[in-house]
């Protein structure tokens, strides 16, 4: 063995793969057992420690995916320097010359495109080495003795060996050929997550501490429960950590044995260690029990099968089985939410999970497992905390209960009322929905006087403004119509509860401005081609209004070839529906920093990088930066607000006073062929008589009103002017 390989040798680098999340855990996991150094990364951990430490996380990690020796790092930003970094190593200590090796390559250079030819590159030059020196090279398999890793990133490279053969994930008690909706490893982790660890640890102690060895009574048993195990992988790894069995001792020969740092004798030592805690830990099988239950005949089957296989006692297995009644532990559940479920047709399910859960024990603790869209509220369980999980590619969510307590059921119940409505509405707008493209749009406005509501769609949320009730109004029963209202529209709009963003449209300060009843930030939804980022919960607007659609999509087809001038500009809707129109030059003019931003990133949305020559984004004030104006453009859209008193305003705005000096300046710049787009929001705004005498106006506000505004024609006021003899 070469010296610097020993196990009495100053630390050595590796890297240890995990599942993305998985970090923290695994980083503790590794400090237990010995690491001297740990540095979480993106799906890995960084820890320092000599070859008795890497055996041991071999043998006893429960989290880990695989163990790479790290042997350099350094710049790699081309094949040149690369290849120092590679030649910097001597394969001989690595790989015998009558083994075999692979390579595993991921990331790109200014030469390596794909990770194929990087792999088969990488084996040309340590292939080389070997017959340099005039030696035997070694072979290439797909069933190597050892793994070579190469990781690009960043024009940084870093070359390690694995010593795990196979992934870590891998037990040994699975099919191999047979595929998993769950890594084994991912398993351990949730249970790790819910706790598991801790109640076994706390059970020993209470057994230990009141000598309870000789009770046979449901109290003195830790029970770990799945009422839907499937194949059954959380009862086993939680078996194997209440057992204190070793993950490594299942799969054979886990370490490269014939990588050449390989020490039999320490690896042998450690297996016989593992061998006798294992013994110790089956000899108090009796305080810990297993349920396993499922309707799948086949997977309990597999289940059972790859329970025997291991050993284990203490496992129970069936269709319908429940703790006893004073029994004590952990149920840990799935919850599917397949490609074709909605919230509606999943809550009864979700429902009656939520029941059988808080019928179990009140000695029990909760875990609940499903994908991220999954509407786990609809179980009405009180979660303790929630963590995000990568099942692979799949984004999911845990939920840990410490008690399983359900929400008290609601008092009030669906309005029919309200519901016909709403379904009403939904087929008068169906057509209209269809010609417009589009997945944002208002689909209730007060139509009822008793449920004085706004409900706005954005995509898979609601926004759901409530008008504030007249004085004559009982407040208790205005709660009432809107507990009301928020119970019926997930049943008839088949949303998630938790995809309702409420808001109160009154005079309100601080935290008071509105509630929320859902985390909406930055929201993607789409129009005639154009998508937009908004926010429904961070700010009084949403960064879109709906009831310019019309105008919006007006502009995007008369952009062709124009410069386009929006001033007040918001969050740039007006300016991306120009560019994505063919605009040769938008600019776009707002006193707010934020909205600037905001309308950036509606343009990257879009495909569209700002430049100064092509989609400008100036911060100014409107009407000041218009009167010192001295470009032309073809196409203005000027929409001001109905009055403003900004910080950086000197004076007052106000649109009814101020818009004749406005539109004049806004003239001066529209070259002779010009439009300008007039609009406002104030619902008393009459027009100067002497803009007719001055230009051709064109009233638009019929055109500008979309459908699912028909109730409220007066949300807005519409023009197009040109200049005279151009109508």
């Amino acid at each position: 063995m070469p010296a610097d390989l020993s196990p009495t040798a100053e630390p050595m680098l590796w890297f240890v793969a995990c599942p993305p999340l998985v970090e923290p855990l695994l980083a503790e996991e590794l400090t237990a057992l010995g690491a001297v150094s740990v540095k979480t990364g993106y799906a890995g951990v960084l820890a320092g420690g000599d070859l008795a430490f890497a055996c041991r996380v071999l043998l006893w990690s429960r989290l880990a995916s695989r163990l790479t020796l790290q042997l350099v790092q350094g710049y790699g930003k081309d094949q040149a320097e690369l290849a120092r970094l590679l030649e910097g190593v001597d394969w001989s200590t690595h790989i015998r010359p009558d083994g075999s090796f692979r390579v595993r390559f991921s990331g790109r250079n200014d030469d390596i495109g794909n990770t194929r030819f990087g792999a088969q590159w990488v084996k040309d030059r340590i292939v080389d080495q070997f017959r340099r020196r005039g030696g035997r090279r070694p072979d290439i398999s797909e069933h190597p003795d050892v793994v070579v890793s190469v990781n690009l990133y960043s024009g940084k490279a870093s070359i390690g060996v694995e010593l795990s053969s196979g992934g870590l994930h891998a037990r040994g008690y699975r099919d191999p050929e047979q595929h998993y909706a769950l890594h084994e490893n991912l398993a351990a982790a949730i249970l790790v997550r819910a706790g598991w660890p801790a109640l076994l640890q706390a059970h020993r102690q209470a057994r230990a501490d009141t000598r309870t060895d000789t009770n046979t009574g449901p109290a003195a048993v830790l029970t770990l429960f799945e009422p839907q195990c499937g194949t059954g992988v959380f009862l086993i790894e939680g078996a194997l950590m209440a057992y204190d069995i070793a993950p490594g001792l299942l799969r054979g020969s886990t370490v490269a044995s014939r990588w050449p740092g390989h020490d039999a004798g320490l690896w042998e030592a450690l297996l016989q260690e593992a061998r006798q805690r294992r013994e110790a830990g089956l000899a108090q099988a009796g305080s810990v029990r297993f349920l396993g239950a499922d309707t799948d005949a086949r997977a309990l089957a597999v289940a059972q099968a790859d329970w025997d296989l291991l050993g284990l006692p203490g496992g129970v297995w069936g269709t319908t089985l429940l703790p006893a009644a004073q029994a004590q532990g952990l149920v840990v559940t799935r919850l599917a939410f397949g490609k074709e479920d909605t919230a509606a047709r999943v809550r009864p399910r979700y429902a009656a999970s939520g029941q059988a859960l808080a019928a179990l024990p009140s000695g029990f603790r909760g875990a609940l497992f499903a994908p991220m869209e999954a509407p786990l509220a609809m179980t009405d369980l009180f979660y303790s905390r929630t963590y995000r999980v990568m099942n692979g590619r799949q984004e999911s969510q845990l939920w840990t209960l410490d008690t399983l307590k359900q929400k008290q059921r609601p008092t009030v119940w669906i309005s029919e009322d309200f519901a016909n409505r709403l379904r009403k509405n939904l087929r008068r707008l169906k057509p209209f929905l269809k010609r417009q493209e589009t997945n944002a749009y208002r689909i209730y406005d007060a139509d009822i006087p008793e449920f004085a509501l706004a409900v706005d769609r954005y995509g898979d949320w609601l926004h759901v403004q409530e008008y504030a009730a007249p004085a004559s109004i009982d407040p208790k029963l205005a709660h009432q119509r809107l507990e009301q209202a928020l119970l019926t529209l997930p049943e008839v709009l088949d949303v998630d509860p938790q995809h309702i963003v409420l808001k109160e449209r009154k005079r309100q300060r601080g935290p008071e401005q509105y509630q929320k009843q859902g985390e909406a930030r930055n929201l993607t939804v789409f129009e005639h081609g154009v998508k937009f980022r908004v926010n429904l919960t961070e700010y009084l607007d949403t960064g879109l209004f709906l009831d310019h659609r019309p105008m919006r999509h007006w502009v995007q087809q008369h952009s062709k070839g124009r410069t386009v001038l929006n001033l007040f500009c918001y969050t740039g809707a007006v300016s991306v529906h120009a560019a994505m129109g063919g605009a040769q030059r938008v600019d776009s003019v707002d006193m707010s920093q934020t909205y600037l931003d905001w309308a950036q990133a509606n343009f990257r949305l879009n495909g569209f990088r700002p430049s100064p020559y092509t989609w400008r984004f100036i911060r100014a004030n409107a009407v000041e930066w218009l009167a010192g104006c001295r470009g032309r453009y073809q196409l203005i859209f000027l929409d001001p607000p109905t009055f403003s008193n900004s910080r950086r305003m000197q004076d007052v705005f106000d649109v009814q006073r101020d818009h004749v000096a406005l539109i004049d300046d806004a003239m001066r710049v529209l070259e002779p062929d010009g439009v300008l787009v007039f609009s406002n929001n104030f619902r008393r705004f009459k027009i100067d008589p002497v803009l007719e005498q001055r230009y051709e106006l064109q009233d638009f506000h019929k055109p500008s009103i979309p459908e699912d505004f028909q109730r409220d024609p007066n949300i807005h006021r519409c023009w197009l002017i040109r200049h005279p003899g151009l109508a």
